[in-house]
Parts: structure tokens; C-alpha cells; sequence
């Protein structure tokens, strides 16, 4: 006999591990971006940084779930777990990512110049390329581990790992955003207008067509699926997620742009990025929670 019934075994242990690993990836690719680009020179030194640091502390919550060090350790030294499991290879791809990212970040501060590459030197630009596609895997391998598990409707869907990435640049931009309210006279009005507005309004858009069409996808994928959906309806999901984290801080951004005092406008964008990281870790809460599975009785 089959029987739908909801999972217990991940929650907020789990819920932060995936949103450190995607605003960490998320703010390191946009730092190394704007680096490449000459823009935000300040911003993108400490986002640089900020990145790789995330992901480090959100292992901590991994490591935690997993219960042991042993576990941890198996992940690593069971070559065969590379072909089957993606949280053994989303275990390397936060190990390399951290070292380059932080290879990457480190030779911009005075404190680390003993290091043997310099902050122009080519070996330095070779490592920050690598970290910053290891950032994109970062970023949207959350959705393949959770993806992979068939039983559950919600997770098993090739939109989750997009849904994913989008919430990763749109946090990654958030915390960006907050780091420019201590270098302003970098910025000016345009660059918050830039950082602020237009690129988040452009995430949180994209964010919110990927979301719905996310929804509709999983609602029309069956009894089990749909009931995921109905648990998705929670004033953490609607208020937390959809409310604060999407309309909210797209309406800021929207009259950001039409502001043109510079405290005004650092003021919104503080106050949007705030908004966009809650929203960003409601909602990987909230589809963890709602997953629904098949079981046999």
C-alpha cells in the first residue's frame, strides 16, 4: 500500500546549509565579476571574502546534520560515493571552492601580502576563474541533491537547481549591496542605483517567474506533488517568502530608481538586501519542508 506522507528527516539544520552555500557563491561570483569589470573595487574586495566565509560556516551545519566526523571524513575517501551520491560531490565542490575563493581573496589585504602570489599576478586571476565557476556549482548543487531523491515530487524537478542559482545571485546581490553602505563615496548614486536597484529588480523578477513557474510545474506532477503545494501555503512561505522577500524588495528597488538622494538610496538598498536574504532562506526552509514523499506500508 502507498502512502503520501511529509519528511522529517531535514529542517533548519539543512535549510541554512543550502542558503549559506548559495548567497556565499552567489556573492563571491558577483564580487569577482565587478573585480574583472574594475567596478566597486572596495565591494568586490570584501565580497570576495565574505563568499568563500559563508560557504566555510555553512559546512558547519552540513557537518552537524551529518552527526560525526566520521561521515564527514567518508565523503571524502569513498571514491565510489563520487558516482552516486551528490552530497560526496557537493562535499568536494565546497572544499575546492572555499581554498580557491579564499586563495582568491586573501592577497587583497595587507595582512596576507606574504603570501606567494600578488593581487595582480596572473596565478591570482587563474585562481579566482576557477573559484568562480566552482561558485556557480556551489550555487546550484543544492538543487541536485535534493533533486535526486525521486520520492519526492517537490525536490524532483529540473527547475529546483534554476530556482536555486536565481536565489543564489539575488541573496548574493543582497549582501552586496548591504556591504556598500560602508564604502559610499566608491559607489555614488549611480553605483547604488546600479548595485541596488536595477540588478536586483532584474534578479527578484526572474526570481519571481522561476518561483511561479516552479509551483505550477510541481502542482500538475501529481496527488503527492500537489500536496506538497498545499503545505508550501504558510505564513512563512507567503509572508516570509513571497511577501517580504520578493514584493517588498521589488517595490524598493523599483523606487530606488526614482530617488535620486544618495542616503536615500543606500537607505532602500540596505533595507532590500536585509529583505532579499530573509526571503532567501525562508524559502529554502520552505521547500524543504514541504517535501512529500511516497512511501510503501
Amino acid at each position: 500500500m502507498f502512502r503520501a506522507e511529509r519528511q522529517q528527516s531535514w529542517g533548519w539544520v539543512i535549510a541554512i546549509y543550502v542558503f549559506l552555500a548559495g548567497v556565499g557563491g552567489g556573492t563571491f561570483l558577483f564580487s569577482f565579476v565587478f573585480a574583472v569589470m574594475d567596478m566597486y573595487r572596495p565591494v568586490a574586495r570584501v565580497g570576495a571574502l565574505i563568499g568563500p566565509l559563508l560557504v566555510l560556516f555553512g559546512t558547519f551545519f552540513l557537518l552537524f546534520d551529518l552527526g560525526s566526523i566520521t561521515k564527514a571524513y567518508r565523503l571524502f575517501t569513498t571514491a565510489s560515493t563520487l558516482l552516486t551520491s551528490w552530497m560526496a560531490r557537493g562535499a568536494w565542490i565546497l572544499a575546492a571552492f572555499i581554498i580557491c575563493g579564499l586563495a582568491y581573496a586573501l592577497p587583497s589585504f595587507e595582512l596576507f601580502n606574504w603570501l606567494p602570489w600578488t593581487q595582480t599576478s596572473g596565478l591570482r586571476q587563474g585562481i579566482g576563474i576557477a573559484a568562480a565557476l566552482l561558485s556557480i556549482l556551489v550555487v546550484v548543487y543544492p538543487g541536485f541533491l535534493l533533486g535526486v531523491i525521486t520520492s519526492i515530487p517537490l525536490w524532483n524537478t529540473p527547475a529546483l537547481p534554476l530556482l536555486f542559482f536565481l536565489s543564489g545571485l539575488d541573496t548574493g546581490i543582497g549582501v552586496l549591496a548591504i556591504v556598500s553602505l560602508s564604502f559610499p563615496a566608491s559607489l555614488g548614486a549611480a553605483g547604488f542605483h546600479l548595485l541596488g536597484a536595477a540588478v536586483e529588480l532584474a534578479l527578484i523578477l526572474l526570481l519571481m517567474i522561476v518561483l511561479g513557474a516552479y509551483i505550477d510545474i510541481v502542482r500538475q506532477s501529481g496527488v503527492t506533488a500537489s500536496a506538497s503545494v498545499q503545505l508550501l501555503k504558510t505564513p512563512i512561505f507567503i509572508g516570509g517568502v513571497i511577501i517580504l522577500g520578493l514584493i517588498v524588495p521589488f517595490g524598493l528597488s523599483l523606487l530606488s530608481l526614482f530617488v535620486s538622494d544618495e542616503l536615500t538610496i543606500r537607505t532602500l538598498g540596505g533595507i532590500t538586501g536585509t529583505f532579499v536574504l530573509v526571503g532567501g532562506l525562508l524559502l529554502r526552509y520552505s521547500v524543504i519542508r514541504a517535501g512529500v514523499r511516497i512511501s510503501v506500508r
